[in-house]
């Protein structure tokens, strides 16, 4: 007869062990997606900041992305359809040039595009002072040009959000920028480059997980629905629009009536206490939306002071929250790993072991 002296040691010894690694973390391949998301930047509208320039647009965080193995980034420069649209899932507009309208089928590709449940990502850009080292820059000079977007909102019907505008003649519309005067990093009569906290944004929503500190220079919302703003100035943070191709106004309308407001829908600055906000995120039916206010703090561009040796996507967290925009964007179409399948791994290896026990136990 075989007899076992030291059985229940050694079961409750392999239970012991079974229950810790069960608890024991370990990296599980979660960003395996097969097919991977498809993100798509739209290069076909003459954008500011080109997608595949290193040095100066945003192809450092459009590679982090794309390193991910649940992700695959496409760079378009043919008008948007339906045919290239077909498969994508997040699609990127950064800082369209004014001059470069989105035709009607490109529109309604785009809506078609929402109505599948796939996101959007809007980037815009504030408007440069003679005083920024960029204004030497030909190119850098037509920063700003959100009206550009807030004609696409208006295309689509999308009324949630708009780029802050000032009209200052008929014919030309300038977007607000946002300055701040105690918290910038530049000490020129335009403050435009500010080292925003969690103070400053809802640390809730998940834009924002791991979050601490960005640097941006920005252009204001006007949000339609306030819900959407996500993201504001500090107390002492405001609002200048663009009085003429080379100065901005010095009037940041600190104490608008909603009058005023009804009157010019689209021009903001603080309201009754509500600080400019310069990020807003959405949902639109099962499409999910992000409009930023700024698109160069995501660039390989060096940063705009004196002596600098990092790029703006070097800057703090400001690639993170990239990539936590893109993850908030494609969360719907990602199925997160099930623990279910190792935990039933887990107790049938311990029944069976039970069972063995047993039937040893009665042999004895």
């Amino acid at each position: 007869m075989i007899r076992f002296k030291n059985t229940p040691r050694i079961i409750v010894i392999l239970c012991a062990v079974l229950f810790v690694s069960a608890s024991m973390q370990c990296p599980v391949q979660a960003q395996a997606i097969d097919p991977p998301i498809v993100i798509m930047f739209d290069a076909s509208h003459s954008p500011q900041h080109a997608p595949d320039n290193e040095a100066q647009g945003l192809k450092n965080v459009l590679d982090r992305v794309n390193e991910s193995t649940k992700y695959i980034v496409r760079i378009n420069e043919d008008p948007l359809n339906d045919t290239i649209l077909e498969d994508v899932d997040v699609l990127i507009i950064a800082a369209p040039d004014a001059g470069s309208e989105f035709e009607t089928n490109e529109t309604k590709a785009i809506v078609e595009l929402m109505n599948n449940g796939s996101s959007l990502m809007f980037l815009g850009d504030p408007m440069l002072n003679q005083s920024s080292t960029y204004w030497i820059n030909q190119v850098f000079r037509d920063m700003g040009e959100n009206y550009a977007l807030n004609r696409l909102f208006d295309q689509i019907n999308m009324t949630g959000v708009r780029f802050s505008t000032n009209t200052t003649t008929e014919s030309t519309t300038y977007c607000d920028a946002l300055f701040d005067l105690n918290n910038a990093l530049n000490a020129t009569q335009a403050p435009s480059l500010v080292a925003f906290d969690s103070t400053t944004w809802d640390v809730e929503h998940p834009i924002f997980n791991d979050i601490n500190v960005i640097v941006t220079m920005t252009a204001t919302l006007k949000p339609v629905d306030l819900a959407s703003s996500i993201a504001y100035g500090y107390e002492t943070s405001f609002a200048q629009y663009r009085r003429g191709p080379n100065s901005f106004g010095n009037i940041s309308y600190p104490n608008m009536t909603l009058a005023e407001f009804e009157e010019n829908p689209y021009s903001y600055s603080a309201i009754n206490g509500t600080f400019p906000p310069w990020l807003s995120a959405f949902k639109i039916d099962s499409s999910r939306v992000i409009v930023s206010g700024s698109t160069i703090m995501f660039t390989g561009r060096m940063i705009d002071l004196e002596d600098a040796e990092q790029a703006w996507y070097e800057m703090y967290d400001n690639t993170r929250l990239f990539l936590n925009m893109i993850d908030w964007l494609s969360e719907e179409f990602i199925d997160p790993p099930s623990a279910i399948t190792n935990m039933l791994i887990i107790s049938s290896v311990i029944f069976l072991v039970g069972v063995a026990y047993y039937l040893l136990k009665k042999r004895q």
